[in-house]
């Protein structure tokens, strides 16, 4: 079946060179982005946004426009943005507001036409910058943000798109002389001013963007491969660290068999709330840090960030709402400390260490018995939950990897299956679980399927201790359940109001109290790794404020570890 779809991709393939006549022909949409002067403190307030969108066709009392209010727990500009004009050779285009999934992690304004619309439209508006700590708590990294002396963010968050599934061409124009000489303007699509070929208009949302007195690695710029930037405030050997990355990627483009001529970017910025993280855009990932974060600290996430240009992606079946997390981010956590160890840029103690931390976060998971198909509903109201796909999927890939080893006599791994599925997204064939279930029960027989069921219903994944090759055996610690103390959902809230406070806990004895509005947002995803990290929460009760700050961890439990096996040397460890 995998031979008979890439073949038919092939075919398909043969189509593109009698359709990029066509693809030029469409309408270009033009974006000119126009940043704002920074100001004493390197802030820079707004920026300004002009899009043209031709060969527009909407009727009345339809959709004309679109930009998101939160996505992903991250608020956009919708509300905020000011000088918001549309206009077409009629004049001002009559507009109402219509707002979709208020109070889900992804709220729609949608701008309804009060008439037809037809032919050339102009949107004029400015979107500010907002450095205020996420009223939402935990997110990706989208926000309209300044810093350094320039700004950042998402296009989902401060793009307004068209609503059509018209094909665009697409450019995007910077217009810097606010912000002075030396500054520079850069997004997922390329440095500089540039130009797309026809494509979907969403393009916009999923990509970022950066402008200002920007630091880059390496110093010039490139149309192609690997580049990065970020601005005045990263940590000091960040240059050093980018440069360890460019080796990664350039490893990447060996293992996977090529993938690394395509352009691809890594935006560093300051995140106040849950640095060390990052997410994954077009062509690019965006990596954070606050005031406490080290470079080399980064470099685990920069090579799981890095690892989604390559990895494929699978479809949910169409039967099956279940999210595949589990997968994307499963193999990311997985290889992302195996292919630096493999190419030599990490050593088998650092290995060994991230491979303990994620074994000791899932195994101490409270809800680590959660279905899969619970997760998405629940992903930005509980730290428990949110860690759940991450490491699950990785202890899953590592049970995969040791049944394919064992099977084959170690002449196949779960290497082989990750580069079938990558030839697939390469030749543009679409991959689901059931490709998924197919090429593992290929391997392993009809027990994997049993097996992979058992994983979304929220089955313990357990590797042997001989699952991560030669060097490392099995062993135990005690550590103590992540334990916040009262709901979550209380801090996914534009007011944080505490919420079913746990008798008992350590919250409890803190003296939190049900009713109590918290006032900042704290990141809990790496308290919940550290076990001696405490939580402060500022907190205001009967129009006084104050500080609580407690352990927020419960019961002792046992959970697998992993240790070096004395005499076996570094160079005999890789697997």
């Amino acid at each position: 079946m995998i031979r008979h779809t890439l073949a038919m991709a092939v075919s398909f393939a043969a189509l593109v060179s009698a359709n990029a006549a066509l693809a030029q022909a469409a309408p270009l949409l033009d974006v000119t982005l126009k940043p704002g002067a920074a100001d004493a403190q390197g802030h820079v307030a707004f920026v300004d946004i002009v899009a043209k969108i031709p060969a527009v066709d909407t009727p009345a009392g339809a959709p004309l426009l679109a930009l998101p209010v939160v996505v992903a727990n991250v608020e956009g500009v919708a509300k905020t943005m000011t000088g918001f004009e549309v206009v077409d050779a009629q004049g001002a285009v009559p507009l109402r507001v219509q707002d979709q999934g208020a109070g889900s992690p992804v709220e729609i304004r949608q701008w309804i036409a009060g008439r037809p619309v037809v032919g050339d439209l102009t949107v004029r508006y400015r979107a500010p910058t907002d450095n205020a700590p996420p009223i939402r708590g935990s997110g990706p990294p989208f926000g309209l943000r300044t810093e350094g002396g320039g700004l950042s963010g998402a296009g989902s968050i401060f793009l307004v798109q068209p609503v059509t599934t018209k094909p665009y061409r697409l450019a995007v124009r910077w217009d810097l002389a606010a912000m002075g000489k030396g500054a520079t303007g850069t997004s997922s699509f390329g440095d500089g001013d540039v130009e797309l070929p026809a494509g979907s208009a969403d393009r916009l949302g999923s990509a970022f963007f950066m402008a200002g007195p920007m630091y880059r690695h390496p110093t010039e710029l490139r149309t192609s491969g690997f580049s990065s930037a970020w601005l005045a405030g990263a940590p000091a050997d960040t240059a050093a660290v980018m440069a360890w990355t460019e080796k990664l990627h350039a490893w990447y483009d060996i293992n996977f068999k090529g993938g690394g001529e395509l352009p691809y970017r890594v935006f560093l910025r300051f995140n106040p709330v849950n640095p060390g993280g990052g997410v994954a855009l077009t062509n690019s990932f965006v990596a954070t840090y606050d005031d406490k974060t080290t470079a080399e600290s980064m470099k685990l996430t920069l090579a799981h960030e890095m690892l989604h240009t390559w990895a494929p992606t699978l479809g949910a079946h169409s039967s099956r709402t279940s999210d595949t997390q589990w997968f994307g981010e499963g193999i990311a956590v997985y290889y992302a400390r195996l292919l630096p160890w493999r190419a030599g840029l990490i050593g088998a103690n650092a290995f060994l260490d991230d491979l303990n931390e994620t074994a000791g976060r899932y195994y101490s998971n409270a809800l680590i018995d959660t279905p899969n198909d619970q997760i998405a509903g629940r992903f930005w109201e509980e730290t428990l939950v949110r860690v759940l796909p991450y490491d699950r999927g990785s202890m899953y890939m590592a049970v995969v990897d040791e049944k394919i080893r064992k099977a084959s006599g170690g002449k196949r791994s779960l290497d082989d299956i990750m580069q079938t599925l990558i030839d697939a997204k390469r030749a543009g064939v679409e991959t689901t679980q059931e490709t998924w279930l197919e090429l593992i029960t290929a391997e392993l027989g009809p027990a994997a399927k049993t097996d992979f069921e058992a994983m979304l219903a929220g089955a313990v994944q357990r590797p042997s201790g001989g699952a991560f090759g030669p060097c490392f055996t099995a062993s135990t610690t005690t550590l103590r359940q992540f334990e916040l103390g009262f709901a979550g959902k209380s801090l996914t809230k534009p007011v944080r109001i505490v919420e079913g406070l746990v008798p008992g806990s350590a919250a409890d004895k803190a003296g939190l109290r049900n009713g109590d509005e918290i006032l900042k947002p704290v990141g809990l995803d790496n308290i919940q790794s550290d076990q001696k990290l405490t939580v402060t929460w500022q907190v205001r009760r009967d129009g006084k404020t104050f500080s609580i700050t407690y352990l927020p961890r419960g019961k002792s439990v046992e959970v697998p570890q992993w240790k070096r096996v004395e005499g076996v040397s570094d160079a005999a460890c890789k697997f």
